[in-house]
């Protein structure tokens, strides 16, 4: 009798599984999402810079509210979203945003954006705060930080 090598089943199962976590790991890797708690992750930086005196950067900032509107690109074209923040010894002390969406999925992504931001900035310093992927919305991001930059120049002068 010609016997053939064959996997055994429990073994086959094992590489089914460990197969399926790895490839369910890439996905969520992918689309920066934790695979343990289907979160997407947001991001702070904490880079504080000093002057020769020892102060940092936001001793230098105005206190007060501001208001920056910024522009980004998504796949349909062009977008905006506005941001007025207070200013409190550099902290971020209150933020809204401004959804000037034109486009449905925009709106929905805008949208997203905005249910989970706050959390993320407010009690920050603002130099410190840059956001990647908020609510599953990752280019929102990108006009939000630029908002925030406009801000800090202005807060700066």
């Amino acid at each position: 009798m010609d016997q053939q090598n064959k996997l055994h089943p429990a073994i086959a199962a094992l590489v089914v599984i460990f197969l399926v976590g790895i490839s369910t790991a890439a996905v969520a890797l992918l689309n920066d999402k934790d695979p343990n708690t289907s979160q997407d992750f947001a991001s702070t930086s904490a880079s504080d810079s000093s002057s020769s005196s020892g102060n940092t950067t936001t001793n230098t900032l105005k206190d007060g509210e501001y208001t920056a509107d910024a522009t980004y690109a998504t796949p349909g074209g062009n977008e905006s979203i506005g941001v007025t923040l207070t200013l409190k010894d550099g902290i971020i002390d209150d933020i809204n945003l401004a959804q000037h969406a034109t486009g449905g999925e925009t709106a929905e992504y805008q949208s997203r954006f905005a249910s989970g931001y706050k959390q993320l900035v407010v009690g920050k310093k603002i130099n410190t705060v840059t956001l990647s992927r908020v609510a599953g919305s990752s280019l929102t991001s990108n006009g939000f930080n630029d908002a925030l930059e406009q801000i800090q120049q202005d807060a700066a002068s």
